[in-house]
C-alpha cells in the first residue's frame, strides 16, 4: 500500500472567534494546481472520504498526531479545493498556533492523503492526476521555502520593508511573554531563517570605515536578552 503523503496550500482566512476559542478556515488543497510533486488534485476527489471519514478528520499541528490543535466544524468541496473551518480551543499551544498564524510565521495548511485512484501524467506537465483520496488529517505547517519567497521581491532581493515587518511582529510576540518551547522554538527557527536570507543577500562595502564608539550602553531588556541568547546559543 502506498504511503500517506502530504500537500501544502495558502493558510487563507484566519477568524478570532471570541476570547476562548478561534476559528481557522482556509482551503486545505487546491484543485488542477500542479504542487511540488508534480501531482495535480482534482475535483470530487475528496467527495467519498468526506462522507465516510469527515467526521473523524482532525485539525494538527505540523502532522503530529500527538499535538492536536481542534476539531473540524465544516469540511466540504467548493470549486477551488477543500474548504474546511476548524475550532481551537484555548489550550496553550492552539494558543500559539494563533498567535503564530497572525504574525505571519504559520503561513500554510497541508492534508495528510493516501491516493486511491490515479491516472498517469502527461508528457512533462505533471507526474500523475489524484482523483480519488483517503483524508486523514488537515495540518497547520511552516514552510521554510515558502517563508522565504514571500520576504523576496520578484529579482530574487530582499524587501527590506517586509522583513522589518516580520521582525516587528515577532517582537510583539517576545513582548508578550510566558513563551512556550513550541512558540520559542518557531520563533527562534523564523529568526534564523530571517538572518540565512540577509547573510546570502548581503553585500559588503569595498572600504570599511570603523567608527570605535566613546561609550557602550548594555541593553538589559527582556527581548534583547532572549534574542541575543537564541542567535548566539
Amino acid at each position: 500500500m502506498e504511503n500517506i503523503i502530504y500537500k501544502s496550500s495558502p493558510i487563507g482566512e484566519l477568524i478570532d472567534a471570541d476570547e476562548k476559542s478561534g476559528i481557522v478556515k482556509g482551503y486545505g488543497s487546491v484543485f488542477n494546481n500542479v504542487d511540488s510533486d508534480g501531482d495535480i488534485i482534482t475535483p470530487g476527489a475528496y467527495t467519498k472520504t468526506i462522507m465516510e471519514n469527515g467526521s473523524r478528520v482532525k485539525y494538527l499541528y505540523q502532522h503530529n498526531m500527538d499535538q492536536p490543535l481542534g476539531k473540524m466544524v465544516n469540511l466540504y468541496e467548493d470549486d477551488k479545493g477543500l474548504m474546511f473551518e476548524a475550532k481551537i480551543p484555548k489550550t496553550q499551544l492552539g494558543t500559539d498556533v494563533l498567535e503564530l498564524m497572525k504574525a505571519g510565521v504559520i503561513t500554510e495548511n497541508s492534508v495528510g492523503i493516501l491516493p486511491l485512484q490515479k491516472e498517469a501524467g502527461m508528457g512533462d506537465d505533471y507526474n500523475r492526476k489524484l482523483t480519488e483520496v483517503k483524508l486523514y488529517e488537515i495540518s497547520a505547517v511552516t514552510l521554510a521555502a515558502n517563508d522565504e519567497a514571500m520576504i523576496l521581491d520578484v529579482k530574487g532581493n530582499v524587501d527590506k520593508e517586509k522583513v522589518l515587518k516580520r521582525f516587528d511582529k515577532l517582537v510583539k510576540l517576545i513582548r508578550k511573554g510566558n513563551i512556550s518551547d513550541n512558540m520559542g522554538y518557531a520563533i527562534e527557527a523564523e529568526l534564523v531563517k530571517l538572518k540565512s536570507i540577509f547573510n546570502d543577500s548581503a553585500t559588503l562595502p569595498t572600504e570599511i570605515e570603523v567608527t570605535e564608539p566613546t561609550q557602550i550602553k548594555a541593553d538589559n531588556s527582556d527581548i534583547y536578552n532572549y534574542l541575543f541568547n537564541k542567535l548566539n546559543s
